[in-house]
């Protein structure tokens, strides 16, 4: 009979254990969000669908105002400790 050591053997804890995975953080949350996201849709239909309708009309008035905007009046603004912010006046 083998004592036991709780699974972990010499070699496994020398190899790194506490090296975090290759993927980082970023992957770990894509996966996470992978994972949760057909589970949310799953739980919560109506809020899906009104989130994805949300969504798909404001990505229709951001096209709608952006073939408005005059590509050549661009101005700038400084703004003490936030920077240089860029706006441009739409055409009436």
């Amino acid at each position: 009979m083998q004592p036991m050591n709780d699974g972990y053997t010499a070699r496994a804890v020398a190899a790194g254990s506490d090296s975090p995975p290759n993927g980082g953080l970023g992957v770990s949350l894509a996966f996470l969000a992978l994972i949760m996201l057909p589970l949310l849709i799953a739980s919560y239909p109506l809020v899906s669908a009104g989130l994805l309708a949300g969504g798909i009309a404001v990505v229709a008035l951001g096209r709608s105002i952006a073939r408005h905007v005059d590509r050549g009046t661009v101005r700038k603004i400084s703004l003490p400790g936030l920077g240089t912010v860029e706006y441009r006046f739409t055409r009436s």
